[in-house]
């Protein structure tokens, strides 16, 4: 009886192993901007394996979007602008949850100052066209009263950027880290998406199929809160975890650059309305429990 009990348990754990082995993993994309590290310390963590996903770190919020639209990854990190810029992704990239507000990380930097830039004939500006970074230059423009014959857009990545001698009158449209690389270069803040937070409100969620199941993607969620607690509550050991992925940033500078969002975790029916008022899809929308 002894024997055929043993056999039973190990027929069950193999079949169960089996189960598991099954199971398909999951692409999703994210970017170096400061409010994704999270998962970067789920993947370092190894909690991400577990939930059956794998992490592809990219260059920029573009890029994501892009693996997203060629069929690449199933899911993928970004701003509600980034789908907005792009109708045909937006019918299919549905919000499975906030990742987290941003309140002064994103930002616009100047070599100059605004009035020496009111009295440039021609403005350069670089920043990642379709994304988030346009719709701040266009609140900025708005703002102080640019003309778009003034302003000359290079479309390029943040990495290409920060390796950039600026000599001319430029503007650039960055987030953190970067904008800390930058400022530490002689750039300064001219604007931010907390001077801007009354025209535009800057919101990180994750996007994936819509046939993804709910109950998928929930572990992958917990994961990431169970990530930001961590930062919360072990702010130098989360540091230690991830700091690879944001190279030449050392951990007092990156504790500055935290401050420049809002994690959401339960959101508010603001933000909830203010997604709905940008004709999103919420039906997927998970909170935390």
């Amino acid at each position: 009886m002894k024997t055929i009990l043993v056999l039973l348990t190990l027929l069950f754990a193999l079949l169960f192993q089996g189960c598991e082995a099954d199971q398909p993993y999951h692409t999703i994309a994210a970017n170096r901007w400061i409010g994704y590290l999270p998962f970067a310390y789920a993947n370092e963590m190894g909690w991400l394996q577990k939930d059956h996903f794998i992490l592809k770190w990219t260059n920029s919020l573009s890029e994501s979007k892009t693996l997203f639209e060629l069929g690449l990854c199933q899911g993928f990190c970004a701003t509600q602008y980034e789908v907005l810029s792009e109708p045909h992704i937006k019918t299919k990239a549905l919000p499975y949850f906030f990742i987290d507000q941003s309140l002064g990380a994103d930002q616009i930097l100047s070599n100059t100052s605004l009035q020496k830039l009111k009295k440039s004939p021609l403005i350069e500006v670089y920043l990642e066209l379709s994304s988030v970074n346009k719709a701040l230059l266009d609140s900025f423009i708005k703002r102080y009263h640019f003309k778009n014959d003034e302003i000359h857009l290079n479309d390029t990545t943040q990495d290409n950027i920060v390796q950039m001698k600026c000599t001319k009158p430029t503007l650039i449209v960055t987030y953190e880290p970067y904008a800390t690389l930058l400022r530490q270069q002689g750039f300064f803040v001219v604007a931010s998406s907390k001077t801007l937070n009354s025209v535009i409100r800057v919101y990180d969620l994750f996007f994936a199929l819509s046939t993804l199941p709910p109950q998928k993607v929930r572990p992958l969620y917990e994961s990431f809160l169970k990530g930001v607690r961590e930062l919360q509550e072990r702010p130098r050991y989360f540091y230690e975890i991830i700091k690879d992925y944001i190279p030449r940033i050392s951990y007092e500078k990156f504790r500055e650059q935290i401050k420049g969002i809002r994690w959401i975790e339960k959101p508010t029916a603001s933000d909830i309305d203010y997604l709905k008022a940008q004709g999103f899809d919420l039906s997927h929308l998970l909170t935390h429990r």
